[in-house]
């Protein structure tokens, strides 16, 4: 009877399994790795880009408050350069204005109105003289009225006097002066209609 003796037969199959089982498992292994090296070079690429996007942001940002920064900076140039132009106006205003309404008034004063007293204080301008009539005067209330000069015209005070044969009408008349009016045409335009009177004060 033949004896086969397979006990070496066995141990090749099991090293040979070890083996198989060691190189699938340094496989694996690998596999992890290299896996992990991917996941993590993807993971830093994308912190990189996402740094990158943050630092641009920031820049413009940097850049957006430099130009609102500019921006305001011209607004407040431009706000004072209005106020610069406004204090010239007004000066300028303060020199010709009152000549041009000392101008307009010796047009509209009445032939049969003389001005004894022309008082300004603060733009308060306060009128006292005599007249041949009390429709002397209003005819002057109404020229001061349509003047562009003078405002707010109101009769304070009048008083008829006998002056030898001749009969006056005293009188007192407040305005608020307007400096900064545009000259008004020499002329009115042809077809307009003239300001209707005030009617006449009566004398007190």
């Amino acid at each position: 009877m033949i004896r086969i003796n397979l006990l070496p037969v066995r141990i090749s199959k099991k090293k040979l399994e070890g083996r198989q089982k060691l190189v699938l498992a340094v496989l694996v292994v690998g596999l992890v790795f290299v896996g992990n090296y991917f996941w993590s070079s993807s993971r830093a690429s994308d912190l990189a880009a996402r740094q990158e996007k943050l630092r641009r942001t920031r820049d413009e940002i940097a850049q957006l408050e430099r130009i609102i920064g500019e921006v305001k900076n011209i607004k407040a140039q431009q706000a004072e350069l209005k106020d610069k132009l406004a204090v010239l106006d007004k000066l300028r205003a303060g020199r010709q204005g009152p000549v041009r309404m000392l101008d307009d008034l010796a047009t509209i004063i009445p032939a049969r109105l003389w001005l004894k007293k022309f008082d300004e204080k603060g733009g308060a301008v306060t009128f006292e003289g005599s007249a041949a009539t009390i429709d002397d005067v209003s005819a002057f209330m109404a020229a001061l009225r349509h003047s562009p000069y003078f405002a707010n015209v109101e009769l304070r005070k009048t008083a008829a006097r006998a002056d030898g044969r001749v009969k006056l009408v005293d009188f007192v008349l407040t305005a608020t002066a307007n400096y900064t009016a545009a000259p008004r045409m020499a002329a009115a335009a042809p077809g307009a209609t003239p300001a209707p009177a005030a009617p006449a004060p009566k004398a007190r």
